[in-house]
C-alpha cells in the first residue's frame, strides 16, 4: 500500500510479466520500463503525502543495519530460510539476515552465541587431529610390525636351511659308516653332536614362531581399536 501509485490515482502498466506461458509465475519489470498514467483514477489519497511516504522510506532504508563482517561471516546460514547470519557486536551472536532485514514474514527470531559456535568448532577440530594422529599411530605400528615380521621370516628361514644342512650331513655319516670311512664311535659322536645342534636350532625355531604369533596378535589388536 505505501509504494502503490494506485491510492494517488495513477495507472501503472508493464508493472510485471509472466515467467513463460506454461506458468504462473510473474517477474517484476524494471521502473524505467513501466509506463505511468497519471491521474485516471480518483485519488484515495494526495500526492503530497504520497510523496513524503516514498521519501521516508528512501532514508530508512538506508539507515537498515549493515551485517557486520566477523568471525563467520559468509559461512554461516540460517537453517529455516537459507540466508546469511549476521553478526550482533552488541550481544555477540549472529541472526538470521532475513529476519533482521524484513522482520517475521521472512523468517522466525532465533539466534547463536559466537562463544558457542567457537567451541563447538575447536571440539570438532581437536577430534579431528585426535583422529588423524591416531591414523598415523595406527600405520607407525603397522609398519613396525610388518618390518618385524620380515625379519623373523627371514631368521626363521635361515634356521629351517641349518637344520635341513645338518640332516643332510647326518645321512652322509650313515654312508661314510656303511662303508667304513669312520668308526661307530665317531659316527655315535658325530651324530650325537648333530642332535645337540638340532636341539639347539628347534628352540630357535620355536621361538621365532612364538614372535611370529605375538606380532600377529598386536595386528589384531590394532584393527579393533
Amino acid at each position: 500500500m505505501l509504494t502503490n501509485p494506485y491510492y494517488v490515482g495513477d495507472l501503472v502498466q508493464n508493472r510485471s510479466t509472466t515467467v513463460s506461458v506454461t506458468s504462473k509465475k510473474r517477474r517484476q519489470d524494471e521502473q524505467e520500463d513501466q509506463i505511468i498514467v497519471k491521474d485516471t483514477y480518483e485519488a484515495i489519497i494526495s500526492r503530497d503525502v504520497f510523496n513524503a511516504v516514498q521519501q521516508q522510506l528512501k532514508i530508512r532504508t538506508k539507515f537498515i543495519t549493515a551485517p557486520k563482517k566477523h568471525l563467520f561471516t559468509n559461512i554461516l546460514f540460517c537453517s529455516d530460510c537459507g540466508k546469511g547470519m549476521w553478526y550482533r557486536s552488541n550481544r555477540k551472536d549472529y541472526v538470521c539476515g532475513n529476519y533482521a532485514r524484513h522482520g517475521k514474514k521472512a523468517c522466525s527470531s532465533h539466534s547463536i552465541k559466537e562463544d558457542l559456535l567457537k567451541d563447538t568448532v575447536l571440539t570438532d577440530i581437536q577430534k579431528l587431529v585426535k583422529e588423524i594422529y591416531q591414523e598415523q599411530y595406527v600405520k607407525q605400528i603397522e609398519a613396525q610390525s610388518k618390518k618385524s615380521k620380515q625379519s623373523l621370516q627371514k631368521q626363521l628361514d635361515k634356521v629351517e636351511k641349518q637344520v635341513n644342512i645338518i640332516k643332510g650331513r647326518k645321512r652322509k655319516y650313515i654312508t661314510m659308516l656303511a662303508e667304513e670311512i669312520i668308526t661307530q664311535e665317531e659316527y655315535r659322536e658325530i651324530v650325537e653332536a648333530n642332535n645337540i645342534e638340532i636341539k639347539a636350532l628347534v628352540e630357535k625355531k620355536t621361538d621365532l614362531l612364538t614372535a611370529m604369533a605375538s606380532e600377529k596378535t598386536v595386528d589384531n589388536i590394532e584393527l579393533l581399536k
